[in-house]
């Protein structure tokens, strides 16, 4: 039953109607059962307060939060306010709202398992903004043993094993999830640090290359990770242009990364925006390497040679069964594909918002 004190005042009015009473006391009697009705669901008017109160005086709106949850909420709603807690408040109070719907565990399961899911994924997101990585990771780790899979687990439980650099765990995360479902802007995002992090980089700029473009995601993490990629690929201009839409995107406490960590690699690229590597100054250095001549077998000179002629296509997907990567394809690699069709595409866009202003 979706609304049953809605119900109950319905009935208990209806009683009242049809007693055998005066009318002046049915009148009194109906008030009463409003009033009860109104104490019975203050908690969605101070929720609602509260959001009105927003823009004039943030500290009341919080406090009036509080109170909302404190006096009563449907588990739904609570979640709702749990995760604005997280995003922008007092996680600690997060935490108790999220237990608050777990607590309800069994009943939930049964009829509302979703929302079960939903309460113990953003109860993660709380206790990662509180610093309790592990506790978040092993949250998130015994809702996917239960057999749980939605996008949202699989992005929180993806970055998390990657940002505490776990990351033969994190493989194997990853290779599940993106076998069970359709790949997120966010599962992209994994996808792509973790080649970042093992090295494999110019797979990682395929992937941030096509993922930008084509998703133009709007959270920090895909910005920020493709910067990290441009920057051990020696391209600090385009580096700095994606910290930028990075800053430009909004950056929850929830985010795995802040805005300070985006400003102080933003300051670290401006001085070296003048050693940009650049087409020609790649291919020189590439092709005049020692290294190249002795390392490059025949079966690499054909693929170049093949490159060279136009031939085949770019893909971004991923061969799992071969260890999810080309472990050769790091920084140390020849690879004449430092050269990607985003850096157009950011360039022009950075043009026209000059021209606009």
């Amino acid at each position: 039953m979706k609304y049953p004190g809605l119900l109950v005042i319905s009935l208990l009015v209806i009683g009242l109607i049809v007693l055998p009473v005066t009318r002046i006391i049915k009148i009194l009697m109906v008030v009463v059962a409003f009033v009860l009705f109104l104490y019975l669901k203050r908690g969605y008017f101070y929720v609602v307060l509260a959001t009105k109160t927003w823009d004039k005086d943030e500290q009341r709106a919080w406090r009036l939060y509080h109170r909302g949850w404190k006096a009563g909420l449907e588990p739904k709603y609570k979640v709702m306010l749990g995760n604005l807690f997280s995003q922008r408040g007092n996680a600690s109070e997060a935490v108790e709202v999220f237990d608050s719907v777990i607590k309800r565990g069994k009943l939930l399961k049964l009829k509302e398992p979703q929302l079960l899911a939903n309460a113990k994924i953003s109860k993660s997101m709380a206790l990662w903004v509180l610093n309790e990585r592990e506790a978040a990771i092993s949250l998130l780790q015994e809702l996917y043993g239960e057999g749980w899979l939605d996008k949202n687990l699989a992005v929180n439980l993806g970055s998390y094993l990657l940002e505490e650099g776990r990351l033969k765990e994190a493989k194997v995360v990853l290779k599940e999830t993106s076998n069970a479902l359709t790949e997120s802007a966010g599962m992209l995002d994994n996808r792509g640090y973790y080649l970042y992090l093992t090295k494999a980089y110019h797979e990682a700029q395929r992937l941030y290359d096509a993922l930008i473009i084509d998703e133009e995601p709007n959270f920090p993490e895909a910005y920020y990770h493709a910067a990290l990629v441009k920057i051990a690929l020696a391209k600090h201009r385009t580096a700095v242009v994606l910290l930028r839409r990075a800053l430009a995107c909004p950056i929850h406490k929830t985010s795995t990364v802040s805005a300070e960590q985006i400003n102080d690699l933003l300051e670290k690229q401006r001085p070296l925006v003048d050693s940009d590597v650049g087409e020609h100054e790649f291919l020189e250095d590439v092709l005049e390497r020692a290294l190249y001549e002795e390392e490059v077998s025949d079966e690499d000179e054909e693929t170049v040679e093949a490159a060279d002629e136009g031939e085949g296509s770019v893909d971004i997907e991923i061969d799992f069964d071969e260890d999810y990567h080309d472990d050769s394809d790091g920084v140390s690699s020849v690879e004449i594909e430092n050269f990607s069709p985003l850096e157009s595409r950011l360039f022009d866009d950075e043009y026209d918002g000059d021209e606009s202003e």
